[in-house]
């Protein structure tokens, strides 16, 4: 094979792998079907000890996951440097004017990126919700795996939802938050 090929399927492969999700060894979502387990279900209650962790923002400042229940939440892990991730921000950031009003609250779980990258970023575009700066214990306790972005969506009770490994778009952040709200 010529070298210009094999740069192009290489190039192309690379390209494929990103544009599906960064680094995640998983794909898809459980697409609204609560096939999750009772534990899952009632993992992020602020009566179970597996979430009594703080996780700093992009100021230094501790925030606890019990401080928002009550609030149906999106969260969402990132990376400034994940283009999947950037790809869908927009869309974050027209559900989240939208459904604000109505008691959603997003919190961002920055991953991989400093505190002054993830400030700057959000500044540059626009993002205004709950900026943190992911933890092991966040990690392990929301159970992301190897990939961003990952998405869990939680109601007023503390239950999650839905859960969403890859980007997504405006209409599936629409149809899991009116389940939430």
């Amino acid at each position: 094979m010529k070298p210009g090929k094999i740069f192009w399927a290489l190039f192309l492969t690379a390209a494929a792998t990103c544009f599906i999700s960064c680094g995640s060894s998983e794909s898809g979502s459980n697409n609204g079907n609560s096939q999750q387990t009772t534990a899952q279900n009632q993992a992020v209650s602020g009566n179970n000890a597996k979430f009594a962790f703080g996780v700093p923002d992009i100021e230094g400042n501790v925030h606890q996951f019990s401080d928002y229940i009550g609030k149906p939440l999106i969260i969402n892990f990132w990376g400034t440097w994940c283009p999947p991730c950037r790809r869908e921000l927009p869309d974050l950031k027209q559900i989240y004017a939208e459904y604000k009003p109505k008691g959603l609250e997003i919190i961002g779980l920055a991953v991989k990126d400093s505190p002054d990258q993830v400030k700057s970023f959000a500044q540059k575009e626009g993002l205004d919700w709950v900026m943190l700066m992911a933890n092991r214990e966040a990690a392990s306790a929301f159970e992301l795996g190897s990939g961003v972005p990952f998405t869990l969506f939680v109601d007023k009770n503390g239950n999650v939802i839905d859960r969403a490994i890859g980007a997504r778009d405006y209409n599936f952040f629409k149809q899991r938050v009116e389940k939430i709200i």
